[in-house]
Formats: structure tokens, sequence, C-alpha cells
């Protein structure tokens, strides 16, 4: 279903006759950090899906979803309280979509739309771009804060967790 999903963003683009590739499931991950006064944590996304169109050797369009569940810190209480404040069970995907892409030889920069927590916001994202024989990776992070999705942030001895969020990605289609 995600899948389909994903088609579909792309192809709403006018995308004909160009190169799709696929993630690749076992490569790529997609990670988050945050911060509260007594602890730091993280989680990582390796159940994600996406495409990437590609024409004449460039980036064109590039679309991703990963699921809020999927996200795992090797903490089941702390995945429990995340799951429960992101409301996954209302707004269970995460979705970034491209809108404009510039290929600048072995750097990317990314305008686009994430949707998080039933709020869609425009975003660049900049990285890295690793061109293999049959694969093409993106790598690189950027910040966000929860407080432009809405989300509640939880606290912890009367001190609330802080407001951004960084997020890693390494993304490899084949």
């Amino acid at each position: 279903m995600r899948i389909l999903a994903l088609i579909l963003i792309l192809t709403s683009n006018n995308l004909i006759s160009q190169e799709i590739k696929r993630i690749d499931a076992d490569k790529s991950s997609i990670s988050y950090s945050g911060n509260h006064f007594l602890h730091k944590w993280s989680a990582e996304n390796t159940n994600i899906s996406g495409l990437i169109n590609i024409d004449d050797e460039r980036i064109t369009n590039i679309g991703v979803i990963a699921k809020v569940e999927d996200f795992k810190s090797g903490n089941s209480s702390l995945d429990s309280n995340s799951f429960r404040v992101l409301e996954a069970l209302k707004f269970p995907n995460i979705i970034f979509k491209s809108l404009k892409i510039m290929n600048l030889d072995e750097k990317v920069q990314i305008d686009g739309i994430i949707e998080f927590h039933g709020i869609e916001k425009s975003i660049t994202v900049k990285g890295d771009l690793i061109q293999m024989k049959d694969m093409i990776g993106l790598n690189g992070e950027f910040t966000i804060n929860l407080s432009d999705f809405s989300v509640d942030r939880p606290s912890l001895l009367l001190k609330k967790i802080d407001d951004k969020i960084i997020i890693i990605f390494d993304l490899y289609f084949s």
C-alpha cells in the first residue's frame, strides 16, 4: 500500500518515461534524536518505503514514507511513550515528497513537503549524493521542531523535552 501511494505521488508530477528506482530497505534507514536535560535518546527505522525518479542522471523527484510505529529505540517503554505522544494510531505515517531538487555534483538540495502528525510543512533538506553502478544514495540530516507539528511534548520532572529533533537519513535506491 505504501509503494502504491508513492507511485501516485510521483506520477502526479508528470514523470513519464524516466527511470524510477525503489528504496533498498536492507541498506536504508531514518533515525531521529532528541534531548531532555536528564538524557538524550534516539530511534531508528529500517522499514521505510520510497521511490526516486532520475532523468539524465539527475534526481528529479523523490518520495519517502516511514511508519511511526517502526521507529525503534531499543527501549520498549520509550517506544510506547513515543507511539502515544505522536498519536501513531491517528497519524501512522510520516511522508516526504519533493517539490524542487537542485543537483550540485555530489550534493543535493531538496525543497519539499513533510507530513508529520497530520500537518504538512515545507522544508529544505541538504544531503550528499552517492552514485554507484546500479544504486543511488542520499545521506544527510535536518531538524524539525515538534511545536511546528502540534506535538504535545512530554515532561519529566516538570521540564519538557527539547522542541528540536534531529533527523538523519541514509537512503539507498536501486
